[in-house]
């Protein structure tokens, strides 16, 4: 196993945009996140590039959630999001999140857990009623909490495996 992490860091490191942003795409930011941790790149980088990604998402997903179109792939995209609006409303945990108000929107955008994250972030955002100033300021300190929040979790995992490999 020591072999494969460090064949990948010495591989994978010099070229961080060929596996960084298509694991961000795929992976979202945990796996983002952890993946650069492990690889060896600071908090310092690691944030600003996140934070970003996360940022460029909101205008997307305010488009995605006020458009409707005729075109297919928009419908699609609609009723994806229509229907992901249907299942968050039945959610005991969104309606708890909607009751905190804007600490409920940088709750569920900071948790790195399924079904939270921008996407949820800026439907909560839009369903509050919140102004998009206020709104991006919201998701981006979520998304910075949540950055935060994996980066300890990866500093535990890197510690617990080199306790592991040194015995």
């Amino acid at each position: 196993m020591t072999e494969i992490v460090l064949y990948l860091k010495s591989n994978l490191a010099d070229n961080f945009v060929l596996y960084f942003i298509p694991l961000y795409i795929v992976g979202g930011r945990p796996v983002a996140v952890l993946s650069a941790q492990l690889l060896g790149y600071t908090a310092l980088f690691i944030v600003p590039v996140v934070v970003m990604l996360d940022t460029l998402q909101i205008p997307m997903f305010y488009y995605l959630y006020g458009a409707l179109s005729q075109r297919l792939l928009v419908r699609k995209l609609s009723e994806r999001a229509r229907k992901k609006e249907r299942k968050l409303h039945e959610s005991r945990f969104f309606r708890w999140m909607q009751v905190m108000g804007a600490p409920g929107v940088v709750a569920i955008t900071l948790l790195p857990m399924k079904g939270c994250g921008m996407w949820s972030g800026v439907l909560l955002s839009k369903l509050l009623k919140y102004p998009k100033p206020y709104s991006y300021l919201l998701l981006i300190l979520g998304s910075t909490l949540g950055c935060a929040i994996l980066l300890g979790i990866g500093d535990c995992i890197l510690k617990l495996w080199w306790i592991l490999a040194g015995s």
